[in-house]
């Protein structure tokens, strides 16, 4: 009798435990659709509306079979959620580029006129501020390209020479392309590894599908990598995907590109280069990832050993970048399901 209650005790544990769960799991769908950043009205309301439809599907029949289902959803939505944001500011980064153009073009007028007067390029230099908080790009370089062809007008009637605006214009021009191009390399760049970020490798990809040419990619993943951080807290998780980068860096060839893919995933573009070949080079990234990592910066020094799950790939002529991913994230999930350790 006793065994039977216990029995019973547990089940309904695990009922409990399961309903939480299923709790827990709508909220976070909920969340996600919430919190997605506004690039685009459109976009997020479209991926908040296919958030929702899963959710809803989770709630008529919350079986494995849909969450399985669910999950693998939920990542290609939010795959084309990020491709399609990478797009739209893609887009406003040439609209910008187009305006520094227009001050390079106006720049250029004036050190071939060498004449400037003080009072319209005052009144111009007034105008450039209010444009400042106009929130449409496609508004502000329509704007910017009208007050740039009213400066060249006023170019053409000025006497009185002013070196001093032309050299001060061209100095102000260069350190505006200096810290455009410091801004779109850390755009690239992942801050904690130093290695190219998701953003990079995905447009990385699309150049190369568009290319049509033969190449492959590693999909990586820390084996119990969560325990480090419940443990040793994220600063120690921190050094190990740093040492983990470092050692992954040094072990890719020169024309390879590696990134950080996100969280513990880092993900290998290999050109000219099919899935034998693609297959031998990331066992040589296991060797040269996987082992002991030592944490010197606790109380007391701690030695890890990791290892790694793979999803190694080659593209297939007519795929996408999407298909290519899915097939690579499949895989390194099937490896996971071995049963490697940490």
């Amino acid at each position: 009798m006793i065994s039977l209650k216990r029995h019973l005790d547990e089940i309904g544990h695990r009922q409990q435990l399961t309903e939480e769960l299923e709790i827990a799991y709508r909220q976070a769908l909920q969340d996600i659709a919430q919190c997605l950043p506004s690039v685009s009205r459109a976009l997020v309301q479209q991926t908040r509306e296919q958030i929702k439809a899963l959710c809803a599907q989770f709630e008529n029949q919350p079986t494995p079979e849909i969450l399985g289902q669910n999950r693998r959803e939920l990542k290609k939505e939010l795959r084309e959620f990020a491709i399609q944001a990478d797009l739209i500011l893609e887009t406003k980064d040439k609209q910008f580029k187009e305006i520094l153009q227009s001050f390079a073009e106006a720049a250029s007028t004036l050190a071939k006129q060498s004449q400037t007067n003080d009072g319209r390029l005052t009144g111009f230099t007034k105008n450039l501020e209010n444009l400042i908080s106009l929130e449409d790009l496609s508004e502000l370089r329509n704007r910017l390209k009208a007050e740039v062809a009213e400066l060249r007008r006023a170019v053409s009637e000025m006497h009185d020479a002013s070196q001093m605006s032309v050299k001060q214009l061209r100095g102000e021009l260069t350190r505006f392309q200096e810290r455009l191009a410091v801004a779109e390399e850390n755009a690239r760049t992942d801050s904690l590894t130093g290695l190219r970020n998701r953003r990079s490798a995905e447009q990385a990809l699309q150049a190369a599908v568009a290319r049509g040419r033969l190449f492959s990619i590693v999909l990586m993943d820390l084996n119990g990598f969560k325990g480090v951080n419940d443990r040793w807290g994220h600063q120690a998780g921190d050094v190990v995907l740093k040492e983990f980068a470092g050692r992954l860096a040094v072990s890719v060839r020169s024309g390879d590109m590696v990134c950080r893919w996100g969280g513990d995933e880092f993900l290998v573009v290999l050109p000219d280069c099919g899935l034998a070949q693609a297959s031998a080079r990331a066992q040589e990234f296991r060797r040269a990832c996987e082992g002991e990592y030592r944490l010197k910066q606790l109380e007391r020094p701690v030695t890890l050993r990791l290892t790694m799950a793979q999803g190694v790939v080659e593209w297939q002529p007519g795929k996408s970048v999407q298909e290519l991913l899915l097939r690579a994230d499949e895989r390194l999930y099937k490896e996971k399901g071995k049963g490697f350790a940490a």
